[in-house]
């Protein structure tokens, strides 16, 4: 049977990944997201676009047997909704649950509910080989990224051994004690198709020049500043779960640690997931035996006491210290202020922590919420931010553990370039185009 790779979008950008393997009558896609902002300058596909390109009502197609979802960042599953209802889609089983706390959430602003959709989710089996067609089959493995519980696929796809990493890194929670080269070793092996994300390679002065290479540095500097300063108000996406535990983690005894109830939930979801395999995703004890409290601003959407959260007492807050997670405001009515700059307002002298990437702040990629909420405070502020994707040496690491035969890189700026970060391995790198068909 001839087997077919598609990339419909990914292959010279960041974001907007939708990648489709094709055996014979039968199509998988991997991921199917939403295009990033700023991308739309780039000539691809509109999400409309695509959504018509991938799911053509011809049926001249082959058929679709499954989307898999390699992690809950909007780029890699935002168009959801737009798949046809009879056609699977897979997710991780940690992740599912941590979709369906933000779907809810999101559902409050769109007439579209994605929750009912994403309910119907199937999840992976980790480490287990399943057949989603004739001629393909996949091995969902566990990797570390600034999502939780994302994975990466070994697939049989025809004759042919295809690794997708999906985003990956190795300097996580869920990377430490070389789980990536152990895991490499017992369950992938050499590999006639590597298919891989490059993002850091366009990226490579700021990573170097970044104190924080790794969760483990985050977490230690975060506790030297939170025991410098009395009110930490530490700005961070709500589900990048390894930063937030090490902030959780980095808490002083002395000091209470603040979220709303929405962060408090995926929070509380991690950890009730992962906590039998990662230390730092165990409930924090702040004194032997006195689980941490979580201070709850705003509703407390049910939460309690059972799941150690209490509503915020700002005089206690402010007598005490505390480490307060915030997210900008994205409500398009700019008069509305959110419950994070209500908070501000009752903090005396809050120091930021600026846990998201630096682009943001910078006038290419400029986030016009980001810059409201640190306006005032940028001077004196801490970015605390490591990547959450592989490093080129993570990616070296990656080829020298899989001895792939051929190399095609995407969700990368420098795909035309990719050959000459890795010596060794130029003459196995085959760029491609978006929307063009590769034959094996």
């Amino acid at each position: 049977m001839e087997t077919q790779i598609t990339i419909y979008r990914g292959t010279h950008q960041i974001g907007g990944c939708i990648t489709e393997i094709q055996v014979g009558t039968n199509r998988i896609l991997i991921d199917f997201g939403a295009n990033l902002p700023g991308n739309e300058a780039i000539n691809v596909l509109s999400d409309e676009e695509i959504v018509k390109a991938v799911f053509q009502r011809d049926n001249s197609k082959a058929k679709c047997v499954a989307v898999l979802f390699t992690h809950y960042h909007g780029d890699h599953y935002g168009l959801y909704k737009k798949v046809p209802p009879k056609i699977p889609m897979y997710i991780g089983y940690t992740a599912k649950k941590i979709l369906e706390i933000l779907t809810e959430r999101l559902d409050y602003f769109s007439e579209d509910k994605g929750l009912p959709v994403v309910k119907k989710m199937k999840t992976y089996q980790i480490n287990k080989w399943k057949k989603l067609a004739e001629g393909i089959e996949i091995l969902p493995l566990v990797v570390d990224h600034s999502a939780l519980d994302s994975y990466m696929f070994v697939i049989r796809a025809g004759k042919k051994r295809i690794l997708f990493t999906g985003d990956f890194r190795d300097h996580g929670i869920t990377g430490g004690e070389e789980r990536f080269e152990k895991m490499l070793d017992a369950y992938v092996g050499d590999v006639d198709i590597l298919i891989t994300e490059g993002t850091m390679l366009s990226r490579l002065e700021e990573a170097s020049k970044n104190p924080i290479q790794t969760e483990e540095n985050l977490g230690k500097r975060a506790g030297e500043i939170f025991n410098q300063y009395h009110e930490n108000v530490v700005l961070v996406s709500s589900t990048n779960l390894d930063s937030i535990m090490e902030f959780y983690y980095a808490t002083p005894a002395d000091k209470e640690f603040v979220c709303d109830a929405y962060q408090a939930k995926i929070i509380l979801t991690a950890i009730e997931d992962k906590q039998k395999y990662y230390e730092k995703y165990r409930l924090h004890q702040r004194y032997p035996n006195v689980p941490r409290n979580f201070c709850i601003i705003g509703n407390m959407e049910g939460l309690g006491g059972k799941q150690n959260c209490y509503p915020a007492n700002w005089d206690l807050l402010r007598e005490r210290g505390y480490v307060l997670l915030a997210r900008p405001n994205r409500n398009p009515d700019k008069t509305y202020k959110n419950r994070f700059e209500e908070a501000m307002k009752e903090a005396v002298n809050p120091h930021i922590i600026y846990s998201m990437w630096a682009g943001y702040l910078e006038e290419e990629h400029a986030d016009a919420d980001i810059l409201r909420f640190l306006d005032g405070y940028r001077e004196d502020m801490d970015i605390l931010h490591t990547s959450g994707h592989a490093y080129k040496e993570t990616i070296q690491k990656l080829m020298d553990k899989t001895h792939p035969k051929m190399i095609i890189p995407m969700h990368t700026q420098c795909a035309d370039t990719f050959h000459k970060f890795f010596p060794g391995y130029e003459d196995k790198v085959n760029v491609l185009k978006d929307g063009e068909g590769y034959k094996l």
